[in-house]
């Protein structure tokens, strides 16, 4: 089932400087997409392509300069939709703990007093594979696929409907994007929630994700179901396929049934 429609997405910044004659430059343009509740969506693109664009859009940190995201009829808003960034250590307040940023959700979005807060948070770690004593510690205690899962663990905080991820497994190795992705595949199965997974490497995809658009130029030139045959047309899309990465190690379970819109 559809539950985000983007729709004639239209969206461009301005460069140059006091010296030099200001232009608009053209990032996204005429993208229209469906977001399915549940699933777990790539979006592939090479550098300059408008994915983190539409991902700022997507969780209304700017607004397009034509076209409309609706969810579920009604604006995107934070409680709905969240993001996990690729940069863990920066996402995080040095001088805050761990428990501290992952219920700085909860402070601004729910009605938590500290006491439910801090239970919220304990269950967040163990559930994203931390320890319950690590609320307590700051951010340079932990390592770089400890401190992915506590971003993990604050996108999830309030119950979100969408997480996005962009580009957050692309400073971890190849065993830590595989312990996480099926982490998060355990969490889509018992949550619900659904994930758009923004990557440049095609096998992250195939591990993760039941269907992948990939865009160019700001224009989505590729929609298909993952799987084992799909080929993509495009020669962008191409591109990317055939520099895909040697291939993730197979999930441990199969692949569940797409879902249908």
């Amino acid at each position: 089932m559809s539950f985000i429609q983007v729709r004639d997405l239209e969206h461009g910044y301005s460069a140059g400087g006091l010296f030099s004659k200001r232009h608009r430059v053209q990032v996204l343009s005429g993208l229209n997409l469906d977001l399915h509740e549940g699933q777990s969506l790539g979006l592939l693109g090479g550098s300059g392509s408008g994915k983190s664009t539409l991902a700022r859009l997507l969780m209304g940190l700017e607004s397009a300069d034509q076209g409309s995201i609706v969810f579920k009829g009604q604006p995107p808003f934070l409680q709905r939709v969240q993001m996990v960034f690729q940069d863990a250590l920066s996402a995080f307040n040095p001088q805050r703990s761990i428990g501290w940023s992952i219920a700085e959700p909860l402070r601004h979005l729910s009605d938590m007093d500290a006491s439910a807060c801090r239970a919220r948070v304990e269950q967040l770690l163990q559930q994203v594979q931390l320890e319950a004593r690590d609320i307590d510690k700051l951010p340079a205690q932990l390592s770089g696929g400890q401190l992915q899962r506590a971003g993990i663990a604050r996108a999830m905080a309030i119950g979100p409907q969408l997480i996005i991820l962009d580009e957050a497994l692309s400073n971890l190795d190849r065993v830590l994007q595989v312990q996480i992705l099926d982490l998060l595949a355990q969490v889509r199965r018992e949550s619900g929630t659904g994930f758009l997974l923004i990557t440049h490497d095609l096998s992250l995809v195939q591990r993760f994700c039941q269907r992948v658009v990939v865009l160019a130029d700001g224009k989505l030139v590729e929609d298909l179901p993952v799987t084992a045959q799909m080929r993509f047309t495009h020669p962008a899309a191409r591109t990317l396929q055939e520099a895909v990465l040697p291939a993730m190690p197979r999930a441990r379970s199969v692949r569940e049934p797409q879902l249908q819109a």
